[in-house]
């Protein structure tokens, strides 16, 4: 039997690097989306690894990279490579090995996914990884409202709210924090918006606008400001920096209108806008998942003739303003946003809500928190922040260690783990010197990447502009949340961060340099670092998960054992030690117990935990002194914990 050759034609016509970069962006941000946003150490650690050596051995047999990395892409990738180098050497200084180690691992990750998407790069790059990253976008979307629609179809929906009940109401699967699902949303609206009028097929853009009413019903369903002002502020600065902007504005017309009339009809649905599970949601889910394919059906409909008019057509001269029409129509538009302003008393109205935030109430429940300027404890983390890095301005505490400052600071007694905020964080943890590196390399991508659009073709500009925003999107809602440590965000976002700095196209000098063996040696020394940084606290705290496991199985000899490899794995860190005291202390071995808990107490000093257990532990062996010193050391740690009140 013979191949029909027109087959053959059809394989030989396929650009197999473009798809290999689409599949490698669109299964980056899937896989981390569906896994939870990858906020698990065992995901993204897993995604660290295997993307380290997917770079490694690549670059040692000389197939990596692909293409010279811009001049441009060269200073982000050192500026970010120099925060990460900046976060390991917080080794030296650290209040906590463990938390270093793993901040370390998943800034790894997101440096070898952006390094990874540099060195690969394809021809037609920056369409194809805007369509990519949409098109996982939209997929995290499409899951998101079923699993409100139809919670039954997904049994974990529902994880966030087992220990939030609170949060009901608010969409967070599958990414499980509903502000990291409204920011993800945020950034794929100037995508589709790009790809909805510059598609080479009307099917596809007609597609794209359909889409758009979906994400603006799964982003109301989040009820997140940051996300709901992110997306806006995205979708401006697209329109501003594209070029042939009425195609695009009609678009957001219509899906606006769209998106529009879905959130109406979705506020008469009180079981769904709730997020309960009841047969009334049940009923009130089919009604509205009905209504939606009808709106987006239409959406796509009209779009396609309007698309296939002014796209594929003879365009109308109204759709090609001219630039004193524009000029005109700007100013319009300013002077009505300033008599609006005047009109409302956009001053006091700002000063009311500066008050309000710095107030850290609740913002409430329902649509009602969307009318909320309630900073909900922010201004005490930013202030708590901000008052650790006057310990070291310059170092820091050392990076993942805020917790910790956070509740002997005696701001508060809400338990976090982070400052909400990327930026007062990185000062706290890393100081002046790590914020100026990841500022440094924020005002690269940003600025860089601003410039490389407005100087680009009439062919690229749109796309550099969707990846702008984009970014731009992200990089606002990480400033008042804890996004950065959701990696599905991050690596979005450097994805899109690797179309501006690779704008201005290959680096024949930097391709030629990669091809010599000494630098090949080097980025796979570098790459092999990289794998075992991840790896060390991967497997401890799978080690540790493993015998947490067995001691709910009453398998205690096991459990002491895991304990003890993961202390062997990663030596500095406190958790494996403490673990060792627990099933210690359950086996009655109150002696060793001790030892392992004043162990643990030793790499971690400023943790009141394991002050607290050695204090119980000290306690059960009759050393009352010991126990009570211990315990005082454990509430000057954490003063205001009610588990501390008398």
């Amino acid at each position: 039997m013979r191949a029909d050759p027109r087959n053959a034609d059809f394989v030989s016509r396929i650009e197999w690097d473009a798809v290999v970069t689409w599949v490698l962006c669109f299964g980056l941000v899937a896989y981390l989306g569906i896994e939870g946003g990858g906020y698990d150490p065992l995901v993204h650690g897993q995604v660290g690894i295997g993307v380290w050596w997917v770079l490694l051995i690549g670059v040692v047999v000389g197939a990596l990279p692909r293409v010279g990395p811009s001049r441009l892409a060269m200073i982000a990738l050192g500026m970010f490579a120099a925060f990460v180098a900046w976060t390991a050497l917080s080794f030296i200084w650290t209040e906590s090995a463990e938390r270093t180690a793993a901040e370390l691992a998943r800034l790894l990750t997101y440096l070898g996914v952006f390094s990874l998407v540099l060195f690969v790069r394809a021809p037609r790059e920056p369409q194809r990884l805007v369509s990519a990253v949409a098109a996982a976008i939209v997929l995290i979307a499409l899951l998101a409202l079923l699993s409100r629609l139809h919670p039954a179809w997904f049994p974990s929906a529902d994880q966030t709210a087992r220990f939030l009940v609170d949060s009901r109401e608010r969409l967070s699967f599958p990414l499980n924090y509903w502000n990291a699902l409204g920011a993800l949303l945020a950034i794929g609206f100037p995508l589709l918006l790009q790809i909805s009028a510059a598609a080479k097929t009307v099917a596809v853009r007609a597609l794209a606008a359909a889409a758009i009413p979906a994400l603006i019903l799964a982003i109301f369903f989040t009820l997140s400001r940051a996300s709901i002002v992110g997306a806006a502020v995205a979708v401006v600065a697209f329109i501003a920096v594209s070029d042939d902007r009425t195609p695009k504005l009609l678009t957001l017309a219509l899906s606006g209108l769209g998106g529009g009339i879905l959130i109406a009809l979705a506020t008469q649905r009180d079981a769904v806008r709730h997020g309960l599970t009841n047969s009334a949601a049940h009923d009130q889910g089919d009604e509205l998942l009905l209504i939606a394919l009808v709106v987006c059906g239409a959406v796509a409909l009209i779009h396609a003739v309007v698309s296939k008019l002014i796209v594929d057509g003879r365009r109308p001269g109204w759709t090609v303003p001219s630039r004193n029409q524009s000029l005109l129509a700007l100013g319009a538009l300013l002077a009505a946003l300033v008599v609006g302003a005047a009109a409302v008393d956009a001053p006091g109205r700002v000063s009311n809500a500066v008050d309000e935030f710095k107030g850290g109430g609740n913002a409430g429940t329902g649509t009602g928190r969307l009318n909320s300027f309630a900073g909900e404890s922010r201004y005490e983390l930013w202030t708590s922040a901000v008052d650790e890095n006057r310990t070291a301005p310059l170092i820091g505490t050392g990076a993942g260690t805020f917790a910790y400052w956070w509740v002997r600071d005696a701001v508060g007694t809400e338990a976090v783990l982070d400052a909400h905020s990327l930026y007062l964080q990185t000062l706290g943890e890393v100081g002046i010197v790590g914020l100026l590196l990841l500022g440094g390399f924020l005002v690269v991508v940003i600025g860089g990447g601003t410039v490389a659009t407005l100087r680009a073709g009439p062919g690229q500009r749109s796309q550099l502009a969707a990846a702008l925003a984009g970014c731009v999107a992200f990089f606002l809602v990480a400033a008042v949340d804890w996004t950065w440590q959701v990696p599905v965000l991050p690596v979005t976002a450097l994805l899109l961060a690797s179309v501006l700095v690779m704008a201005r196209g290959p680096s024949p000098t930097a391709e030629r340099f990669f091809r010599r063996l000494p630098p090949r040696i080097l980025l796979g020394a570098v790459g092999l670092a990289a794998v075992i940084a991840i790896a060390i606290p991967l497997a401890s705290t799978s080690l540790v998960r493993s015998s947490e496991a067995e001691v709910r199985s009453r398998d205690l000899t096991a459990a002491l054992a895991d304990a003890r490899s993961a202390q062997n794995v990663q030596p500095d860190a406190a958790t494996p030690r403490l673990q060792q005291a627990l099933v210690l202390e359950i086996q009655g071995d109150l002696a060793a117990a001790a030892v392992a808990a004043r162990a643990a107490t030793a790499r971690e000093s400023t943790n009141w935990r394991t002050w607290l257990v050695l204090s119980r532990i000290e306690a059960e062996r009759g050393h009352v002194a010991a126990a009570v010193s211990a315990y005082r050391k454990a509430r000057s740690l954490n003063p205001l914990s009610p588990l501390f009140e008398r």
